[in-house]
């Protein structure tokens, strides 16, 4: 099942035969936007690294578009199959498992957060960030591939704060799940991540991954996964042999 999204109206419809997701976007879309990309900007102050905001308006029907897929899938990184776009909607291919969010919570094939790992560590390595990367973002085919969806806030961009933002709002939206399902599920990220980046982690990724956590969760398991932040950098540290990124 599509999870209820801020931004847009989210319908199941077929055409020729064929299941389709179509994606209207809601007249609050355009606050929720500013709302975001303020947000951003005020953290990367607050964080010690101001970051400009990131773009929106047409660079958004852009980043969702053909181009941009194209260029996604040439990093290896899969996307629904775009069928139409306009400023007000799209229509892509129907992904039968649902989003990644509902597949980590439901189950411990601990796998799709590796495979969530690589996905943003070659955006990474291409000088891209998604911004917006929460679990909900990614979609899981019946056989069990990755794909990335909800493309509007990809950037050219690959400062520390950019890309921890990017681990930071993945590992948040998850957070609030029970420990013994999260602690699998973040040390699988990190490990695909790493498969693809082979660098540090940045320390900022824990702190927004805990700023965020509190608003994409609202669980008491928050606390508990906050709570365990040094045992994750010393455990992190012995695992793969090398310091986290701290500057």
């Amino acid at each position: 099942m599509y999870f209820v999204n801020w931004q847009r109206e989210i319908s199941i419809s077929e055409m020729n035969g064929k299941k389709v997701v179509v994606k209207r976007n809601k007249i609050s879309k355009n606050l929720h936007d500013y709302i975001l990309v303020i947000s951003y900007s005020v953290l990367s102050i607050l964080l010690a690294h101001p970051s400009a905001p990131p773009e929106i308006g047409g660079k958004m029907t852009f980043n969702e578009g053909f181009e941009m897929r194209e260029k996604l899938q040439s990093v290896g990184i899969s996307t629904p199959e775009l069928i139409s776009i306009s400023t007000s909607s799209l229509i892509e291919e129907f992904i039968s498992g649902g989003n990644l969010y509902e597949a980590l919570s439901g189950a411990d094939d601990f796998s799709l957060a590796f495979g969530a790992g690589i996905i943003t560590g070659r955006l990474h390595k291409s000088g891209y960030s998604f911004i917006d990367n929460k679990s909900q973002n990614y979609l899981v085919t019946f056989s069990r591939k990755v794909l990335r969806t909800d493309l509007a806030f990809i950037q050219k961009k690959d400062s520390i704060f950019a890309k921890s933002m990017d681990i930071g709002s993945f590992l948040g939206s998850l957070i609030g799940l029970d420990r013994v399902k999260y602690k699998p599920i973040e040390d699988a990220f990190y490990a695909g991540y790493h498969s693809e980046t082979k660098t540090q982690i940045p320390y900022l990724s824990v702190v927004l991954r805990n700023i965020l956590g509190l608003g994409l969760s609202m669980s008491l398991n928050w606390i508990k996964n906050t709570l365990e932040s040094s045992e994750k950098l010393i455990s992190y540290r012995r695992k793969f042999g090398f310091s986290v990124e701290s500057s």
